[in-house]
């Protein structure tokens, strides 16, 4: 897929960047040199970037936290940033589709270019649920790998954590002894949080919900829940008044009364959905930085957790 940046515009900045490029597929310097500098896609990656990474690198994330994902529109800035990177650090599962290719076919960086030291996927391996089994665009907006919203899976930081030590390592080994302190020091820091999420996590289990986007099947999938219905007609397509009407109708006969969506899509027919349904709507986060307090992937949990405890009435333990 073509980047959204007119043409014109990305030859002149891939032109710009190859020029200060020569020597970006060699050798990463010395731990005495400049620290690396990452780029990533969301800043739930910039985070653990930085936690496992401390300051041996410099990190900048292409979107803030309250984007639809599947809708971010490249800017020359992004590409300037990506023609002066070490690492590319994507979530992939086609997450990033509307705007990556783009920038990596232009950005005149091999070394961050799939193939290159410094591409790191993060979902490389992990075990994708929903992959389909037809590719047809009738279904929506399909991705072929399965869902891609793997960063909202409460085991997602351990696992992104592992894969980010990896890459630093690989580019950056004269620093691995700082790096792997840090990674097992985050990896406590993950054990007290995952003890608590199980524990108001046990009462998430058999809770019915209806969710705008197909974002939070990892986090029902870990803890049981049962998604009732979406109010997208397909993935990446607007409900219809007949959808909207039979959503509706299928929630008050189930008895379902929790709605769960993402800033970007608390508008529209949801407020209508939730008073005639006399269901309770929790804004969730997509990516760290959707709210206060969710700077970081473990407080990006926190609040999933503990927002759903209290719709629920769940006390904190």
């Amino acid at each position: 897929m073509k980047s959204t940046l007119p043409g014109v515009l990305f030859l002149i900045l891939a032109a710009a960047a190859s020029a200060v490029l020569p020597a970006r597929g060699a050798t990463r310097p010395a731990a005495a040199e400049a620290p690396l500098k990452v780029v990533t896609t969301v800043p739930d990656l910039a985070d653990i970037v930085r936690e496992i990474g401390g300051d041996r690198v410099e990190v900048s994330s292409i979107c803030k936290g309250r984007e639809n994902l599947h809708a971010v529109t490249a800017k020359p800035s992004h590409l300037v940033a990506l023609s002066r990177a070490d690492l590319f650090v994507e979530v992939g599962l086609s997450l990033e589709i509307a705007f990556v290719p783009g920038l990596l076919e232009n950005c005149g960086n091999e070394r961050v270019k799939p193939g290159g030291k410094g591409f790191v996927n993060v979902s490389e391996g992990w075990a994708a649920l929903d992959v389909p089994t037809s590719l047809s665009r009738q279904a929506g907006d399909v991705h072929p790998q399965g869902n891609p919203h793997m960063n909202l899976d409460p085991r997602a930081g351990r696992w992104i954590a592992g894969k980010v030590l990896t890459a630093l390592v690989l580019n950056d080994p004269a620093s691995k002894s700082q790096y792997e302190a840090r990674h097992a020091d985050y990896g406590k820091r993950l054990a007290e949080a995952e003890a608590r999420w199980a524990r108001l996590g046990s009462s998430f289990k058999g809770v019915r919900f209806v969710e705008y986007h197909q974002e939070f099947e990892y986090f029902a999938a870990r803890y049981g829940m049962v998604i009732s219905g979406k109010i997208e007609t397909k993935p990446g397509i607007p409900p219809t008044p007949n959808h909207l009407a039979e959503l509706m109708a299928s929630m008050k006969q189930a008895g379902v009364k929790l709605v769960l969506s993402a800033p970007w899509s608390s508008g529209g027919e949801v407020p209508r959905i939730v008073k005639e349904t006399g269901a309770k709507l929790v804004e969730l986060p997509n990516q760290c930085g959707s709210f206060p307090g969710t700077d970081t992937w473990i407080g990006m949990m926190d609040l999933m957790h503990g927002r759903l405890a209290e719709a629920l009435g769940v006390p904190a333990k």
